[in-house]
């Protein structure tokens, strides 16, 4: 099992220091934020990163087409990945928190699409085709600097977009949590889009996502985790409620109608509708013994590698604690 992190980081020192340590605790990747104004920019500070480290892999979760054209997403990356001597991951979604708060709206799907073909065309070589003006000749526009291939991920949940990774990208960033029934049901979407691009879908990698804490006191561990999970089980159910269980649709419903997206982050929902299936679902937390167990179960199905967010509050504590405590369990 590979383990990355996402978080967001306030300067260029944090981000820097917090991927070093990260690399030297054992984790296989670190994926920055998008949202500017309240980050850094992820660009130049994984490029900062990519100096100052050897093995840990830089990516986003995830950048947006409303402010990156895919031409200029591309261009970065394969700069990135330069940079990094092949350590860049795209990762890209429609567009959430920082497209909504300044008044804009989530690229449609039909266009994101279109876009990460653009992406990845730029990416193996293939160019774009380009269209006849007064301005230009037209023809086909190759990309000409950095180190290609790069792979793409896409953050996905529902089923639509689920097919779309299926069609186009190298891995998914599966925002549907930790449940196995569901991670089924994800796989299945997946290869329906597989199958329509005449793909393999042992090509496409998926990378569950979710919120961690781990502690000794794992009463703890839950109860720190349950406000700040609530946001990315939100933007789940958004997507689509197919995957709740009959019995559980109604707490997952009194969760969503409570829930209020003008407010901070971690104060966007009173955290007693946090069901129990909502924590279980999206976090990995609790005793190592307890993260540990769970993580062997996503092991014995099959995935390779999972994207852990920790709180923003403890995030370098539970950072170390996870990288001291349960990775070198997981790899007897």
């Amino acid at each position: 099992m590979n383990f990355c992190l996402h978080g967001s980081a306030r300067s260029v020192k944090e981000a820097v220091d917090r991927a070093k340590r990260a690399e030297a605790l054992g984790f296989e990747a670190l994926f920055f934020a998008d949202s500017q104004m309240n980050n850094v920019d992820p660009y130049q500070a994984m490029a900062m990163c990519a100096v100052s480290t050897k093995t840990i892999r830089l990516g986003t979760a995830v950048t947006n087409m409303v402010y990156r054209d895919p031409t200029i997403t591309a261009s970065s990356f394969a700069t990135l990945n330069e940079i990094s001597a092949g350590r860049a991951i795209i990762g890209l979604g429609t567009g959430d928190g920082p497209v909504y708060s300044l008044g804009r709206t989530a690229t449609k799907l039909a266009e994101f699409e279109k876009g990460l073909r653009v992406i990845r065309d730029l990416l193996h070589d293939g160019g774009v085709d380009v269209p006849k003006g007064k301005e230009r000749a037209g023809g086909n526009v190759a990309l000409k600097i950095g180190k290609r291939p790069v792979p793409i991920y896409i953050s996905a949940e529902g089923p639509k977009t689920l097919r779309v990774a299926g069609r186009t990208c190298d891995g998914v960033i599966l925002g549907t949590g930790f449940d196995l029934d569901v991670l089924e049901w994800a796989q299945a979407r997946i290869a329906e889009g597989a199958r329509e691009a005449g793909r393999n879908t042992g090509e496409i990698d998926i990378m569950p996502a979710g919120m961690i804490v781990v502690d000794d006191d794992g009463g703890l561990a839950r109860r720190r985790v349950r406000a700040r999970m609530a946001n990315r089980a939100h933007h789940n159910f958004r997507f689509t409620m197919e995957t709740v269980p009959e019995g559980e649709a109604a707490g997952v419903k009194r969760f969503m109608d409570a829930f209020d997206i003008s407010k901070p982050i971690e104060e966007r929902v009173d955290p007693d509708y946090v069901t129990d299936y909502l924590l279980e679902r999206f976090t990995i937390a609790g005793t190592p013994k307890e993260c540990i167990a769970k993580v062997k179960r996503l092991e014995a199905a099959g995935v390779k590698r999972v994207l852990l967010t920790p709180p923003n509050a403890i995030y370098d504590q539970v950072m170390t604690a996870w990288g001291e405590r349960v990775i070198p369990a997981c790899g007897e």
